[in-house]
């Protein structure tokens, strides 16, 4: 079975690897590494491309699969909370699309989120200071992605070191994305999400194998801890209910990854009606992800310190027969491909925003210049690449301290939610509302971001397990604060001038 286990992360390599090479082929210039051009190779051709791209950026590894798992015995039903504000988050994308679209079209070029707010606030320190703080934040995300994943593949093959898994995925994931650029992580996207189905297939398929031969349906289903089917509100951290709220329902239209994969697109409807498919595709699969996870314990007993996942993998691994150990290598593919897919998507995010917003800048080349200039292809991969060894560093010092993966979750993403108030006035304001705002709009970025990583870090190390989980709520508030005093004051200047 440890065989099986290590031939679903082969595949799952030599596809990927194969996808970045046959589109590395085609990558001559860094319009078709990263989407800045018009009609290049970094581009999402159709609808069905941008659902597929768009659920897929919704689906990790570590944040919604493992921590589903993880949270199913204490939290329950109530991980139906989590599908029902990530629908309304995309749900936001789709109410700005057109809005984003038409904002964004009048650039000669595709803008990063970023520079599109550096300029409709005038300001270049805000694009500096947004896109340093959420490349850290995609950092993060990245890296977190990878341990996860050496964490679970050293479980269910003990004899392969976990630190040098690290190194094979991280190798893996920055080599295919630095190689095939934005148009990779489109296509592995797609395979991804093929992945996942096949995933959420055979795990019932295996449920019901299993149970059937273990004494039915009655006789497991009282395994289940008590608790873990009702939706019992005085059990469940009001703070964990409004942090993922916030969170879920404004994260995605502050995401740079989203406005990268609408600004790749061609037409609006390519947008808009992918968006709609995105919504369907994202509440069907999170949602049979809840319901596997509580039902995980018809088959497996709750351990502590052991994600019932693992423990499942470990039943599956260790029951003799065909139909196990085909399951065991569709789930681990689909696992793997969740993994990889996510890593990369944060990879190129954090590639492009560094790229364009950071370097661009310092070394001063105008972009139709850089265009043209084959070298500038080694300077977004020199950036990938570095972002990638720094992000596991990053992520490798926060556990020492103690961070979970739950306060990593709402540590990183928690943070990213600072940004949407900046992002949502720019899309409803007009221009001229927000000139003379570029203090403002700094200060309330930084702040956000800071009054996140805060609550985190000050809930880690005080044992307040509660600010953690209103690390998004404080991101949010504080952003919103300053960007509104900041609007009052210049009302009122504007007033006086008149």
């Amino acid at each position: 079975m440890s065989i099986i286990v290590i031939c679903a992360l082969l595949f799952a390599f030599v596809v990927y690897i194969a996808v970045g090479l046959s589109v590395g082929r085609r990558t001559k210039g860094i319009a078709d590494m990263l989407p800045l051009g018009f009609d290049k190779q970094a581009r999402v051709k159709n609808s069905a491309e941008f659902s597929a791209s768009t659920v897929a950026t919704t689906i990790s590894l570590a944040t919604v699969i493992m921590a589903f798992f993880n949270l199913a015995q204490s939290v329950g039903l109530w991980l139906f909370w989590t599908v029902i504000t990530t629908t309304l988050g995309l749900l936001v994308v789709r109410l700005f699309a057109k809005k984003i679209w038409q904002r964004l079209s009048v650039y000669d070029h595709r803008p990063t989120l970023y520079e599109f707010l550096g300029n409709e606030y005038d300001s270049r320190v805000l694009a500096y200071v947004g896109a340093v703080c959420t490349s850290l934040i995609f950092m993060g995300a990245f890296a977190v992605e990878l341990i996860v994943g050496s964490k679970l593949f050293a479980q269910l093959v003990p004899a392969v070191p976990p630190w040098v898994v690290v190194i094979v995925l991280s190798v893996v994931a920055f080599s295919y994305t630095a190689v095939g650029g934005f148009r990779a992580v489109i296509v592995t996207d797609r395979i991804q999400m093929i992945s996942i189905w096949l995933l959420l297939l055979a795990l019932p398929v295996f449920y019901v194998f299993y149970i059937a031969g273990h004494g039915g349906w009655t006789e497991n289903f009282a395994k289940i801890p008590a608790g873990t089917l009702k939706l019992e509100l005085k059990e469940i951290p009001i703070a964990f209910i409004l942090g993922i709220f916030v969170m879920n329902t404004m994260s995605y239209v502050s995401d740079m990854s989203i406005w990268q994969r609408i600004a790749a697109a061609k037409q609006t409807r390519t947008v808009t009606k992918g968006l709609w498919s995105s919504v369907l595709g994202s509440a069907a699969t999170w949602s049979l992800f809840v319901v596997l996870a509580c039902m995980v314990f018809m088959i497996v007993t709750p351990k502590e310190e052991t994600n019932p996942l693992l423990s499942l993998l470990e039943v599956i691994r260790d029951t003799a027969g065909v139909l196990p150990g085909a399951v065991l290598f569709v789930v681990c593919l689909g696992l793997y491909g969740a993994m990889l897919s996510t890593a990369s998507t944060q990879l190129i995010a954090v590639s492009h925003t560094l790229y364009e917003d950071v370097f661009a800048h310092i070394r001063k080349h105008p972009l139709a210049e850089r265009l043209t200039l084959k070298s500038e292809l080694t300077v977004s991969r020199s950036i990938l690449v570095i972002a990638a060894i720094f992000s596991t560093i990053l992520v490798q010092l926060l556990s020492l301290v103690g961070f979970s993966i739950v306060d990593m979750v709402f540590a990183i993403y928690g943070a990213q939610v600072g940004l949407c108030p900046l992002v949502i006035a720019a899309l409803l304001l007009p221009k001229n509302k927000l000139k003379g705002m570029s203090a403002w709009a700094a200060v309330a970025l930084s702040a956000g971001f800071i009054a996140g990583w805060e609550a985190a870090l000050l809930g880690r190390f005080t044992g307040n397990q509660s600010l953690v989980f209103l690390a998004p709520v404080f991101s949010l508030i504080v952003s919103s604060a300053f960007l509104c005093v900041g609007l009052l004051v210049r009302s009122s200047e504007a007033k006086d001038q008149s």
